[in-house]
């Protein structure tokens, strides 16, 4: 022991002595908290300060850079610090960043397995320090040996700032420059086993502590603090309304779970404000937080020996002064506490029954009693817990709740952002108790929608399990209700299960303003019967959601969200699933057929007419576009001695006239009345009837072709389509020498496609709004034996046109 005192003893004089010489480095220069962090996080080329110097310290692994003086990611190699975890690059499995997070994963390079881990001792890494995970003990580098923390503490001495470690000098202040607070040594006396540095002043000698020898434990979370992270007591004077006193009391933490440590202290207020700065594992990434940030609690020791330091407890201190301030400074601390945090938990919107408190285990949609399943919310309740009573990693509700808000509180950074968005929500609570920001709350609920969807609460679930720090606590739920209350969907239960609906907040950057059909963003989000909690929907839940079961055999339908996506109803499995190639047959191209026929093959396209005019009637003419889609077919058919028939309507003779001259082949007139639509009609009235208190011709063809409907103004669809071909096509077959046109209209080819193609052309117009396109139909080929197949064929782009 002689030995190593003796050796940390001349390590502490050369060490002083190196930060005593050169300006960059000197003590003046170190008071200043915003140039000391500087200092550390520099490149090298700001300020005539080489990449050689102290203050870089790679080694520690807080902050690393590339050359252009970005933060290096993870992917980028060196130690994980013990990180577990799967290397795939699944959320539902893996450790890393999540979708959205702009932080940096940030490794900490400073943590080993065990001693024999360490790296080699030299005078270029002299002072700086590596946490040693078998033994949870921090050790220094000192005249080239490694000396853990607590015999440093007692010969040298021990100090941090702004998340640093230092080794026989005063670090100063963390957030006062040139404070008069009672910071009278850079180590004063060890204490805590081996896991913090306790020093603590007292400026004013006449003040009577009224607690002596005081033992307070904690722990500092965010994610847990780091070692090198400053933990500040700050006496509350009583009578001047709970202002700050001179009185502090100053530890470090040494350890790498975030426990701190003050033996014995003097309080003359049992009425501390706590103050944690330093560098935290960052749940969103799984490695350290950007930059060192404070987080504080205004808390009452009297009756208590641990106090904890998180995101509740500083968001909950302006309102308990505030609530103390009411009070006309009457109340302790002590009795609005329960009050605050309360609030805080109510303005995220985490409730739970009145009678489960934080017993773990019950039902009715929730653990431990939180109530989830749409029953009547009680009184908020906390069972006489504070926020500086809850822990991560307690194993209860509470910690839940804790780490929920801790990870919405990530909204806009993990540094200096996340304070700053933490002040602006608690600035708005601490008035009257309620954060009545309903836009921020709306971007909050789009950023927590975003990382459930994307599966990146499993993502930080598996990182904070591989801090191996304990169980994870249900996080996820709090989350959830947050962003689904926010959207104003109400709780998930039995009621409404497998209700899909879509965001009816405007405030929100997913709203959709049109409905739920309408075009806008496509999320929608379901009730999982399952789970009683609400989740993205898939494509098939929210484009068929409504659509019940098919009113058909194969009906086919357009997704109502995804228009261009067609499902089919299974009925075999009774339920909607995605059309497939199977189940929708697509239309080929005419010049393709055309090519492809096989020897001794003859083929009739049996087409609808070109673009008409408006004027639907016998005499009504093609447009001018209806010419050229005319002659374009016609010269995917060049140099054929085609054969043409058409209707006798005027339209129909000029398609074939333009097919012709696009062809370079002749046209005589061949009308066929049997071309002219009316080969399914029954009972013209009836039809005539039915289109007019149905949705028009187009839905009660197409209702009749596919579905069967409207008997008594149609003949059978099987029997009248066979009689065509055999009686009508199959005799023209013998004028045809390879191709034939025969130019028809949609009531006609229509039918007549669905029933060749075995109703697997998409013509549903009643149910998905398509209908055949100008110059598209069958083709009808007859090989050498007369047998005769059919393809869906298109003259244009598409084979359908959406109405």
């Amino acid at each position: 022991m002689n030995r190593l005192f003796w050796i940390i003893i001349s390590a502490w004089f050369a060490f002083s002595l190196q930060a005593c010489s050169g300006n960059s480095s000197s003590f003046e220069d170190e008071n200043d908290p915003d140039e000391y962090g500087d200092r550390y996080d520099d490149d090298g080329d700001d300020n005539g300060r080489s990449s050689g110097s102290r203050w870089d310290k790679k080694s520690s692994g807080v902050v690393q850079k590339d050359s252009l003086g970005r933060p290096l990611s993870s992917s980028a190699g060196g130690s994980s610090g013990g990180q577990g975890g799967s290397e795939s690059g699944n959320s539902s499995s893996s450790t890393g960043p999540v979708i959205g997070v702009e932080d940096p994963v940030i490794e900490d390079t400073t943590v080993v397995v065990d001693v024999d881990a360490l790296p080699e001792c030299t005078a270029k890494n002299e002072g700086e320090s590596f946490l040693v995970k078998s033994e949870n003990v921090l050790y220094f580098c000192l005249a080239k040996e490694w000396v853990p923390s607590d015999a440093v503490a007692q010969t040298a001495g021990i100090s941090c700032r702004n998340g640093v470690m230092v080794t026989g000098e005063d670090a100063g202040d963390d957030d006062e420059k040139g404070s008069t607070g009672g910071y009278s040594s850079p180590w004063g006396n060890f204490g805590g086993g081996g896991s913090s540095v306790n020093t603590s002043a007292v400026d004013d000698s006449s003040a009577v502590p009224r607690m002596v020898g005081a033992h307070l434990v904690g722990v500092a979370e965010k994610g847990p603090f780091r070692y090198g992270t400053s933990i500040k007591l700050i006496e509350l004077d009583s009578t001047q309304h709970l202002a700050d006193s001179k009185r502090t009391h100053k530890t470090c933490i040494l350890n790498g779970d975030g426990n701190f440590n003050f033996d014995s202290v003097d309080f003359v207020s049992p009425y501390l404000r706590v103050k944690a700065n330093g560098y935290f594992r960052n749940e969103l990434t799984g490695g350290l937080s950007s930059s060192p940030v404070t987080l504080e609690a205004v808390v009452d020791v009297t009756e208590k020996d641990t106090v904890n330091v998180n995101i509740l407890t500083h968001m909950e201190a302006p309102r308990v002064l505030k609530l103390v301030e009411n009070s006309g400074n009457n109340q302790p601390v002590r009795a609005v506490k329960a009050q605050a945090l309360r609030e805080i938990l109510s303005s995220f919107e985490i409730q739970w029954d009145k009678s489960s408190g934080s017993s773990s285990g019950g039902n009715g949609g929730g653990f431990g009693g939180w109530n989830f399943g749409g029953q009547q919310q009680q009184q908020l309740t906390t069972d006489g817990r504070f926020a500086e009573d809850i822990g991560l990693f307690d194993g209860d509700e509470y910690s839940g709740a804790l780490l929920a808000i801790s990870i919405m509180m990530q909204r806009k950074g993990s540094g200096s952002e996340m304070v700053s968005y933490a002040a602006g929500i608690a600035d708005r609570i601490k008035g009257n108790g309620n954060w009545d920001d309903n836009n921020a709350k709306a971007d909050l609920a789009d950023w927590l929608m975003v990382l459930d969807t994307s599966g990146s609460y499993a993502t930080i679930r598996n990182n904070i399990a591989s801090w191996n720090m304990g169980k994870v606590p249900d996080f996820e739920k709090h989350l959830k209700r947050f962003w689904s209350r926010a959207y104003n969907f109400g709780d998930c239960n039995a009621q409404n299960a497998d209700t899909v609906k879509c965001i009816s907040n405007s405030l929100s950057a997913y709203f959709c303003g049109g409905g739920y059909d309408q075009p806008g963003p496509t999320v929608r989000f379901i009730c999982d019967a399952n789970t009683h909690e609400w989740r993205a929907a898939t494509a098939v839940e929210k484009d068929t959601y409504g659509y019940g079961k098919g009113e058909y055999p194969g009906q086919i339908k357009n997704g109502r969200v995804d228009k261009e996506t067609y499902y089919v109803y299974d009925d075999e499995n009774k339920k909607w699933r995605v059309a497939t190639s199977d189940d929708i047959q697509e239309f080929e191209d005419i010049e393709d057929v055309y090519k492809n026929l096989k020897s001794g093959e003859k083929v009739i396209f049996f087409l609808r007419h070109a673009k008409r005019s408006d004027d639907t009637g016998k005499n009504g003419h093609l447009t001018d576009e209806g010419k050229s889609q005319s002659q374009g077919v016609g010269e995917k058919l060049k140099g054929e001695d085609i054969y043409f028939a058409n209707s006798t309507y005027t339209r129909s003779k000029e398609t074939c006239e333009y097919i012709a001259k696009g062809a370079g082949a002749s046209y005589s007139e061949n009308t066929l009345e049997d071309l002219d639509g009316e080969w399914y009609v029954k009972d013209n009235n009836k039809l005539e009837s039915y289109k007019s208190s149905n949705g028009g011709g187009w839905v009660v063809a197409s209702q009749y072709a596919y579905k069967g409907s409207y008997t008594d103004a149609f003949y059978d669809l099987e029997d009248y389509s066979e009689k065509y071909i055999k009686e009508i096509i199959k005799p023209e077959f013998a004028n045809v020498k390879k191709v034939g046109v025969f130019i028809s209209h949609d009531m006609f080819v229509v039918p007549l496609t669905a029933y060749f193609t075995d109703k697997k052309v998409n013509l549903r117009y009643f149910d998905t709004k398509q209908w055949i396109n100008y110059l598209a139909g069958l083709a009808i080929i007859m090989g050498k034996d007369g047998t005769i197949r059919y393809v869906p064929v298109r003259g244009l782009d598409s084979g359908t046109m959406t109405m």
